[in-house]
């Protein structure tokens, strides 16, 4: 066996272990956000939405894409993780000041003065997040992502617990970014513990700036992204109210759980192996088919549950509070299955050295997609998710048929990568659909709307596990056999 092979089998043994982790550390985090939200107010929601708007964008460009540049290089130097570790300190104090100073305008745009100190607040999150920069890409660059899931599980589980106490206590949207600032906080000082790296006294900026060359396109598209992210979320609080915005912005959250908590995982792995065969066109093509397959696999069941679903899934676990959100949340799962399957392509693009093409991708996004949404604004709150389920998705499809000319893959090729995910995820469907037609003859009332969700959960969960364990048994195979890779 090779160095490389090596390397890529320890990334991906690495990488179950993170799933693994993640997928306990989720299931507790979504226990305790659904926990949470009967608790607090979508207006609560929704203030912290506005305050974190533009402060949010400054941290996203804060990190200035050395984390991406530390992972990508082939051959870093102590000094240069040295200089890059001061220099990150000081530009988390730089922008924690400036967004103390950005409290103010953020309140005058949305007309909400007591958004003020929670504005103010967040600039801490700056100056955890610096410290956090090099250790933690020292530890992703290494494959050591068994170690980044015990330090994710162990720092959700104890702010997790932390915003019960909270909300029970009635903290209300304090709740939220005390949490916040609890997660950083613990995910800061156990990377440091677990990377066993300590910066030298040494500072040379010429050192930093070799970084800055490839992470600056890094840093552009993720700003970039977030502008995409957050812009519908500003348009919802300048044109609605801050319970609107609430309801909005939970139900993009909601539906955005499997891109976010299963998909980011396998991004993270992906990176460091992309990065390390970037020289190697069959093996990036070989990698980037078998991720999508396993994306498929993973988040398209989820997402056709969440379309198919909705109603059940919101009244059950949130109760009649959040009942307006169903429609938006049904349709915004559509969007997020879109963005789930395509979001390997900026990965890829980015570890081969052309993260300005993903820079392109997202700008395409940001100018399109906003001036959309405020138009159907006019229409309603549910008009919102038109823009999401219509636009969207064309421009994934575009971006997916770029990357795959690029990588030479034929489009039946790919294609072929989701048909036995999506033949499980219809299957599993219809089971669910005679189940709720049995159910309804007997004419069971909305009390037992629990039992029935669970119920339905279940089966689904059952119907989908079976089909994959028959037509995908080799790649379950593939994966069981990583376990004893060195």
């Amino acid at each position: 066996m090779t160095q490389e092979t090596s390397f890529a089998r320890k990334a991906a043994r690495s990488g179950l272990w993170l799933a693994g982790f993640k997928f306990i550390t989720q299931g507790f985090s979504w226990v305790v956000t659904i926990s949470v939200a009967r608790m607090l107010r979508p207006e609560d929601y929704g203030l912290m939405a506005m305050a974190s708007i533009l402060t949010g964008y400054i941290e996203m460009f804060s990190e200035m894409g050395i984390g991406a540049a530390i992972i990508q290089k082939k051959d870093i130097t102590q000094e240069e993780l040295s200089s890059t570790f001061w220099f990150n300190i000081g530009v988390g104090i730089v922008f924690a000041l400036a967004c103390f100073g950005l409290a103010y305008p953020t309140a005058w745009i949305f007309n909400e003065p007591g958004i003020i100190p929670i504005t103010q607040l967040i600039s801490v999150l700056f100056i955890i997040g610096s410290l956090m920069i090099v250790p933690n890409n020292i530890l992703t660059r290494n494959a050591s992502f068994k170690e980044l899931g015990i330090i994710n599980l162990t720092a959700v589980v104890a702010s997790s617990l932390a915003m019960l106490w909270m909300a029970s206590k009635g903290f209300g949207v304090w709740t939220l970014i005390y949490g916040t600032i609890i997660l950083r906080s613990m995910t800061t000082l156990q990377t440091f513990l677990k990377a066993k790296w300590r910066p030298d006294l040494h500072f040379r900026f010429s050192e930093v700036r070799r970084l800055l060359r490839f992470g600056v396109h890094v840093a552009g598209s993720r700003s970039l992204f977030y502008v995409f992210q957050k812009s519908d979320k500003f348009i919802v609080g300048k044109v609605f109210n801050a319970q609107a915005l609430g309801y909005y912005s939970f139900a993009m959250q909601l539906a955005n759980i499997p891109t976010d908590k299963i998909v980011s995982t396998i991004q993270q792995v992906s990176f460091s192996v992309f990065a390390k065969y970037q020289s190697e066109l069959g093996k990036c093509q070989d990698i980037y088919l078998k991720t999508s397959k396993y994306i498929g696999l993973l988040v398209i069941p989820l997402f056709a549950g969440g379309f198919f679903l909705g109603d059940d899934i919101i009244r059950a676990l949130l109760g009649e509070k959040w009942a307006p959100i169903i429609f938006l949340f049904r349709l915004l799962c559509i969007t997020q299955a879109f963005q789930a399957v395509t979001t390997i392509n900026s990965i890829i693009h980015t570890s081969l050295g052309r993260p300005h093409w993903a820079l392109y991708y997202i700008l395409i996004n940001v100018l399109i997609l906003p001036i959309s949404i405020l138009g159907a604004s006019r229409y309603g709150l549910n008009a919102l998710a038109i823009p999401w389920v219509t636009l969207f998705p064309a421009i994934c499809i575009g971006w997916t048929w770029m990357t795959l000319k690029k990588l030479q893959i034929p489009l039946s090729t790919y294609l072929k990568t989701f048909m036995k995910p999506v033949a499980g995820t219809l299957l599993m469907i219809a089971g669910i659909k005679v189940f709720q037609a049995a159910y309804a003859t007997a004419h069971l009332t909305a009390e037992n709307l629990k039992m029935i969700f669970m119920q339905e959960l279940i089966i689904g969960a059952l119907i989908y596990a079976i089909w994959t364990l028959s037509m995908e048994k080799k790649s379950l195979i593939e994966i069981w056999s990583l376990r004893k890779a060195r």
